[in-house]
């Protein structure tokens, strides 16, 4: 194998390489980096635990976050609200006399900044809804409060980009390591230390 081929076969295995690497990077190999915030909405408080599974998170309202990875869980929403229910007849109905806050974070619920809401289970509270719906404060002075708790909430989210950018090259060293070495060996063994092609001899 002379120095061009050599070259060649490097970069053919490097860039698919290259790609894995950063994609394995992206999925947390090294260790678990889940974000989980969760805020009292009735105290204006929230309380973070970075690096958390949020598996333990059974009773939360869940506001929904980029990445996948980042959950913020919303609890004791104590305000008065209308609450609404998407029929299997595509009509919105209000079931705020038979669901409140509490049966939304206890039902796994998801909640968006357009207030709309998708639930998992609603068989148990009426069997023709679909789970998806949207709630309404009463007072706009609820909502405002709501709207900032939400946001300090998402304040306590670190960005982990450079550090999985830094993990993926990371990957990929121990990936193109073996490779080079192992390269070398069979190299050194067959032409000797020198990688290119033989020079003949001026006279030959």
């Amino acid at each position: 194998m002379n120095q061009q081929q050599y070259i060649r076969l490097s970069i053919v295995l490097a860039v698919p390489t290259l790609i894995l690497s950063f994609y394995l990077g992206q999925q947390d190999v090294f260790y678990e980096r889940g974000q989980f915030v969760q805020c009292s909405v009735s105290e204006s408080y929230c309380d973070a635990m970075i690096n958390s599974s949020t598996s333990h998170s059974e009773r939360h309202l869940r506001y929904f976050v980029y990445p996948s990875d980042r959950f913020l869980g919303l609890y004791d929403i104590n305000y008065p609200m209308k609450i609404y229910f998407n029929t299997i007849d595509d009509e919105m109905l209000d079931v705020s006399s038979l669901v409140d806050s509490t049966m939304l974070e206890i039902n796994n619920c998801f909640i968006w900044s357009q207030k709309n809401i998708a639930c998992a289970n609603t068989k148990n509270i009426l069997p023709y809804l679909t789970g998806e719906g949207r709630i309404e404060f009463i007072n706009p002075e609820d909502e405002a409060a709501f709207n900032a708790i939400v946001e300090e909430g998402e304040s306590y989210f670190k960005d982990y980009t450079l550090n999985r950018i830094a993990e993926g090259f990371g990957l990929f060293l121990i990936f193109a390591t073996p490779y080079l070495i192992f390269s070398w060996l069979v190299h050194y063994v067959i032409y000797g230390a020198k990688i290119g092609s033989k020079k003949k001899r001026p006279y030959q």
